[in-house]
């Protein structure tokens, strides 16, 4: 996943780790116990201008 920048990077992951596992528990009736998140790089404004932001 890309994160624009700046942004509290732990904060954003932890939000998007806490709505993944609620989104599957909804879906599923399964409790999540953990998921994995990898941030492989930061885009600036100038980037993102430049074509999509995955």
């Amino acid at each position: 996943m890309d994160l624009p920048y700046p942004t509290d990077i732990p904060r954003v992951c932890e939000r998007i780790q806490r709505d993944v596992a609620e989104r599957v528990a909804q879906l599923t009736g399964l409790r999540v116990g953990e998921v994995l998140l990898t941030v492989r790089r930061l885009v600036t404004a100038a980037d993102s201008s430049r074509g999509r932001v995955r």
